[in-house]
């Protein structure tokens, strides 16, 4: 997975700390195909697709070491929402590049390698969309605010289909759709200061991450609901406990030359990661809809 430059300590997390662990995905069949059902037999599965007028998705995976594909696996694979939807809308191929050699059949091995050459397969996860005569109709890949209804929603833009209806939509609140887009916006605006910067100094994360709290505490919070603002006084705080534990570290190396970082940080860069997570399905839940995109951090 690919980072772009962000505004806040999470960005670095995600090139200094590892993606966490989830437990290995169950086995993958060797044979046949379902629609709806993951399916190591490549060939089957899109003999089947032909037949039946239905996409492909292709999931370029190493289900034993990679952690992001893990967490994918485990907050939208394994979930109810996305198999009662794949069920019938896909067909679902893994082209695994384990450790564990034993996961895939030998004559599969090089097939997964010929297809990751074929479609420009860069990294993992990487998720490949066909449509129904084997015609690449786009890509996708990990989200750290990852949930099924979003990744669907995402899957239905490249097939050019609608996505499923909400159920029980409510319309926005609008102190909090107001709330999430100046989160938003300053997220953009630092983003954007700060673009170019490769490898910064402990002491230029400090300055990112103290510019965007002042961002942040400077936002309008009249009228959110109660349970929205509660995240977001959350979030705020995490903030400045990740700008606070970076101010205890050398200010003059850079973020490579730290090595690993003390567990204090891990914790506070953890803490917030999940604050954001919480401020997002608070949102949510007050009806706007796209909050995880616009909180991203």
């Amino acid at each position: 997975m690919k980072t772009t430059p962000t505004i806040s300590a999470a960005l670095f997390a995600a090139t200094v700390l590892a993606a966490p662990a989830f437990a290995d995905e169950p086995a993958v069949p060797f044979t046949g195909a379902e629609i709806g059902v993951w399916t190591q037999d490549y060939a089957a599965a899109t003999n089947a697709a032909a037949a039946d007028g239905k996409p492909v998705f292709l999931n370029f995976t190493g289900s034993d070491w990679c952690g992001w594909c893990m967490l994918m696996e485990n907050k939208v694979f394994l979930t109810q929402e996305w198999e009662e939807w794949a069920a019938t809308n896909l067909y679902l191929v893994t082209l695994d590049f384990p450790r564990d050699e034993s996961k895939v059949p030998e004559e599969y091995q090089k097939r997964n390698r010929e297809l990751s050459k074929e479609f420009g397969v860069g990294g993992y996860p990487t998720y490949i969309v066909l449509d129904s005569q084997g015609k690449k109709l786009g890509r996708l890949g990990a989200d750290r605010n990852a949930k099924p209804a979003k990744f669907i929603r995402q899957l239905c833009g490249v097939l050019g289909i609608d996505p499923p209806a909400k159920a029980n939509a409510v319309p926005a609140d609008p102190a909090a759709k107001r709330l999430v887009e100046d989160i938003g916006a300053a997220t953009k605006a630092t983003r954007e200061e700060t673009r170019g910067l490769k490898n910064p100094t402990v002491a230029q994360v400090v300055a990112i991450n103290e510019h965007f709290s002042s961002a942040v505490a400077a936002i309008d919070t009249k009228d959110v609901p109660e349970a929205v603002l509660t995240a977001f006084l959350s979030f705020k705080a995490a903030i400045d406990s990740v700008t606070d534990e970076f101010g205890k570290l050398d200010q003059t190396k850079t973020i490579r030359e730290l090595g690993r970082p003390p567990e204090s940080l891990r914790k506070a860069i953890s803490a917030m990661e999940q604050a954001v997570e919480k401020l997002a399905e608070a949102a949510e839940a007050c009806g706007v809809e796209d909050a995880s995109d616009q909180l991203r951090l």
